[in-house]
């Protein structure tokens, strides 16, 4: 990846990724912008830390906690998303990733907000990244999405990317995920369905789901028995 400085409409500076519109990181001073497109190249450039995991069609993938570097990586990927896969991931249009959003998405704590981001290890790419966010208003659940570049779909990179962050949610005491996606969207329907006892809890063209995190034997059993009994259970 190559980075270069440029001064914003604003009077800020940008960092910019070679063959990218949308501006890395905005800052105050050109010093610090160097300093910042520096040392994206630096994480770039490093060995990656993280799990090799291999997938269903036996290409391999690096998948580790996301890192504030990344953000070069994350523009990447958005970038190799199709309209459909963006419109499915944000519910809408969406043409750019927004500074703002850069940090948001890779500037977490790892506790109530952990995000995993799955790399390619030959090229450094970023392929795809799952996170959750707790809920402030029920600490044990937490809002989860995943998010595939669409030359990796349907090759088991979001099942992998979502089980990995189920267990870090079992980790920090996170008992039951909910999501907010397109019912159209069976891909990611089927990979949430996999992680335990799925809820719809709103149906429609756009449905809200809950789904608990097993973190032991019958653990969820109690809520399957409630949820069949209610006939909610999405089946595959």
């Amino acid at each position: 990846m190559r980075f270069y400085v440029e001064p914003s409409p604003s009077g800020t500076w940008y960092v910019k990724l070679d063959g990218h519109d949308a501006p890395v990181s905005r800052h105050d001073s050109e010093e610090e912008a160097i300093e910042r497109r520096d040392a994206y190249a630096r994480g770039t450039a490093r060995e990656e830390d993280g799990e090799l995991v291999e997938l269903r069609d036996g290409a391999t993938v690096r998948i580790r906690p996301i890192r504030p570097d990344d953000k070069p990586r994350v523009l990447q990927a958005f970038d190799a998303l199709g309209a459909r896969s963006r419109y499915r991931r944000f519910l809408g249009y969406k043409k750019e990733l927004s500074t703002a959003e850069l940090e948001s998405f890779t500037e977490v704590d790892h506790v109530d907000h952990e995000a995993l981001a799955a790399v390619d290890p030959a090229t450094g790419d970023g392929l795809g990244i799952a996170r959750y966010v707790r809920l402030d208003e029920r600490r044990d659940t937490a809002e989860a999405a995943v998010t595939v570049v669409d030359a990796w779909q349907g090759r088991g990179l979001g099942t992998a990317l979502l089980e990995r962050l189920a267990a870090r949610a079992r980790e920090e005491g996170i008992r039951e995920f909910t999501a907010t996606l397109l019912s159209d969207n069976r891909a990611v329907l089927a990979i949430f369905r996999r992680l335990g006892v799925l809820r719809v809890v709103r149906d429609g063209p756009v449905q809200e789901i809950d789904v608990c995190l097993p973190v032991g034997d019958g653990d969820c059993m109690g809520e399957a028995l409630r949820v069949a009994a209610r006939g909610d259970v999405t089946t595959a």
